[in-house]
């Protein structure tokens, strides 16, 4: 006999759901956040760079920006959007991704085979390679990074 009732299992499968969310529905997350508890009108995104196009075209002044970059900071803290990334902010995270993109590119013209960051995970992966850190770190820096952000 199991003690268990239906009613019991379901509650506890809703909690789960709506606990977990993935890293590709935080921008779904965030802009339903931004939509029923700021008033904003939002589209669905499709991903994070469409999010952030959407949301660019949503201030017109500083005071505007100011305002909405508030109120996507309560949404990503109220849902613990993005707390696992060295930034919490998608544009600092968006920045990170463009500058280790440029990086990775370089990194192959100078014989590196460095794999190109992804938007869930901007940094970049110096994990694979062959080469050792002292080999690699001259690279990084004629390619115009510092050490700092690569430590492992």
């Amino acid at each position: 006999s199991t003690p268990s009732g239906s009613g019991i299992a379901s509650l506890s499968d809703d909690t789960t759901t709506t606990l977990v969310i993935t890293e590709e529905d935080y921008p779904i997350v965030l802009t339903k956040c931004l939509n029923e508890e700021k008033g904003y009108n939002l589209v669905t995104p499709f991903d994070i760079e469409d999010l952030k196009t959407n949301i660019g075209q949503l201030s017109n002044s500083k005071d505007e920006e100011l305002q909405l970059g508030e109120d996507v900071n309560y949404c990503i803290n109220k849902y613990n959007l993005w707390s696992d990334s060295s930034s919490s902010n998608p544009e600092e995270l968006a920045k990170l991704y463009d500058q280790n993109l440029e990086l990775a590119k370089c990194l192959r013209e100078k014989g590196i085979n460095v794999p190109d960051p992804s938007q869930q995970e901007p940094k970049l992966d110096l994990s694979g390679l062959t080469k050792s850190k002292d080999e690699i770190t001259p690279l990084l820096k004629e390619c115009g990074y510092g050490e700092s952000e690569y430590e492992k």
